[in-house]
C-alpha cells in the first residue's frame, strides 16, 4: 500500500508522492483547441497521475490559444521561422546538419527546456519526452540522476545517433506493441528496452447517449480525425455513397481539419478537392475542424465510426473514444489498431472497399448487430481507462529506479 504526502497510507494503492514532468514536442500547443493527440495523453495521463497524488510540470511552447489546467504549465521560449532574420535561419540550418537534430530551429527549442529543466526547484523523478529521441541526452545532462523517458506514439525516425539516446534513456515506452516491434527493429534495440503504454479514455467525458441501443431508422456514419488520405476518410464516403445508391437509409458526417490550411481554406488541398466530391455524392455534413469540447457530444449523437487508416496507425485513440461514446466501429486492422478496438470492432482492409460497404452494410441492416456490436464497444472501452496507464506509469519509474539518485518520496517508496 502506498502513502499520502504526509507519509499516512493511501487506501488507494498508489505510491507516495512523486514529481513528473512532461515535456511537449517542439510543434505542439498543450491546449483544448490547437493540440492534438499529443497533449491529450499529457492532459489525461497528468490528471490521473494529479489525483493519485503526484505532481506533475508540464513544459510547453504556447500559442495564443488557451491552455489546459491540468499540471503545473510552464513556457518554453522557441523561435518559429518568422521570427528569424535570414542570417539566423542559415546557422540554424548549419547546426541541425552538424548535430544530427531532427527539428529545424531546435535550438531554441531545447535551450528552452534545459533552462526551465534546470530551474526547476527540485530535480523531478521522472522526465518524460514524447516522439523525441534526440533531447533525452540533453537533458540527462541537465538531470543526471532524473529517470528519462522517452513515450512513442508514432512509427518515428531520427538523424540522431540513437546509442546517445538509448546511454540517456530508462525505457522507450510505446502507445501499442506493433509500435514496440517496429521502433525495435528499426532503431536496432533490444526488446527489453520497451514497455507499452496504451493511451485511456476520459469515460466521464466520452459516454453513450441514454437510447444508444435503440434502433435507428437512419444510422449515421462519422469520420473524425485529420483531413488526409492516410486516414481513409474518402473510404467512409465512397462507402456511404455506396449503401445510399442502394436506397439505405444513411448519414455521413465528416468532422476534422487540415494540418496546413486553416478551416475555411480547405479547397486549395488537393486531396480535399477530391474528398468533397465524395462527399457531396454521399450527402454529407462537413464541419471542419471540431474544437476538442465538442468532440465527445458529437461523437455520441452518431452509431457508426470509421477509422480506416491506410497507414499503419499508431494506436487509434479516437477508436477507443468512439467505442466509449456507445459507437460501433468499423477500424482498419494496420499498425495497432486491433489492440486499441480490442476485438470489439468489425475489421476491414483499407484497400478493399467491397468489404468496407460489406461491413457497414451489415451494421446499417441489422439493427441487432449494430446494438450488440455498440455494446461490446463500451465493454472494451471500460477496460481502459487513463487511471490504469497511471498506475503503469509509476510502475515503470520504480521499476528501475536508481535508489542513490531518487528524489525523496522515490526514495522513501524503494526503502
Amino acid at each position: 500500500m502506498g502513502a499520502d504526502m504526509d507519509g499516512n497510507p493511501k487506501s488507494d494503492g498508489s505510491l507516495v508522492a512523486m514529481h513528473f514532468c512532461f515535456v511537449n514536442m517542439p510543434i505542439e500547443y498543450y491546449s483544448p483547441t490547437s493540440g492534438g493527440a499529443i497533449s491529450t495523453i499529457i492532459m489525461s495521463t497528468a490528471r490521473e497521475l494529479i489525483a493519485r497524488g503526484h505532481r506533475v510540470t508540464v513544459l510547453t511552447i504556447r500559442n495564443a490559444d488557451e491552455t489546459y489546467d491540468i499540471g503545473e504549465v510552464i513556457t518554453v521560449p522557441h523561435r518559429e521561422r518568422n521570427d528569424l532574420s535570414f542570417i539566423q535561419r542559415r546557422v540554424s540550418s548549419l547546426r541541425q546538419k552538424l548535430n544530427q537534430w531532427d527539428w529545424p530551429y531546435f535550438e531554441y527549442y531545447l535551450n528552452g527546456v534545459r533552462e526551465k529543466l534546470a530551474a526547476l526547484p527540485e530535480a523531478p523523478d521522472a522526465v518524460i519526452v514524447f516522439n523525441d529521441l534526440v533531447s533525452p541526452s540533453y537533458i540527462k545532462k541537465v538531470l543526471p540522476g532524473t529517470q528519462v523517458f522517452v513515450w512513442l506514439q508514432n512509427q518515428w525516425n531520427t538523424n540522431f545517433d540513437i546509442t546517445k539516446t538509448d546511454r540517456a534513456t530508462t525505457f522507450f515506452l510505446t502507445c501499442s506493441d506493433a509500435i514496440r516491434r517496429w521502433t525495435s527493429e528499426r532503431h536496432k534495440l533490444p526488446v527489453d528496452r520497451f514497455r507499452v503504454v496504451p493511451s485511456g479514455v476520459e469515460h466521464e467525458v466520452f459516454y453513450p447517449r441514454a437510447d444508444y441501443l435503440e434502433p435507428v431508422a437512419a444510422p449515421r456514419v462519422l469520420f473524425i480525425g485529420r483531413i488526409d488520405p492516410n486516414k481513409g476518410p474518402d473510404l467512409a464516403a465512397d462507402a456511404v455513397a455506396a449503401l445510399r445508391a442502394e436506397g439505405l437509409n444513411v448519414s455521413l458526417t465528416v468532422a476534422g481539419g487540415l494540418w496546413f490550411y486553416g478551416h475555411g481554406r480547405e479547397m486549395e488541398d488537393p486531396f480535399f478537392r477530391t474528398l468533397k466530391e465524395k462527399m457531396d455524392k454521399a450527402g454529407a455534413e462537413y464541419l471542419g475542424h471540431v474544437p476538442r469540447g465538442r468532440v465527445p457530444a458529437m461523437v455520441r449523437e452518431h452509431d457508426i465510426v470509421c477509422v480506416l487508416s491506410r497507414s499503419e496507425e499508431p494506436f487509434g485513440l479516437v477508436a477507443l473514444e468512439a467505442m466509449a461514446s456507445g459507437c460501433a466501429v468499423i477500424a482498419s486492422p494496420r499498425g495497432g489498431l486491433p489492440e486499441a478496438c480490442g476485438g470489439a470492432a468489425l475489421l476491414a482492409d483499407p484497400d478493399d472497399l467491397p468489404a468496407i460497404i460489406d461491413a457497414m452494410r451489415r451494421l446499417v441492416t441489422d439493427p441487432a448487430l449494430l446494438a450488440r456490436t455498440k455494446q461490446q464497444s463500451v465493454e472494451r472501452a471500460a477496460r481502459a481507462p487513463w487511471s490504469g496507464c497511471a498506475r503503469q506509469i509509476e510502475e515503470i519509474i520504480l521499476e528501475e529506479a536508481p535508489r542513490e539518485h531518487a528524489g525523496a518520496a522515490l526514495k522513501e517508496q524503494l526503502a
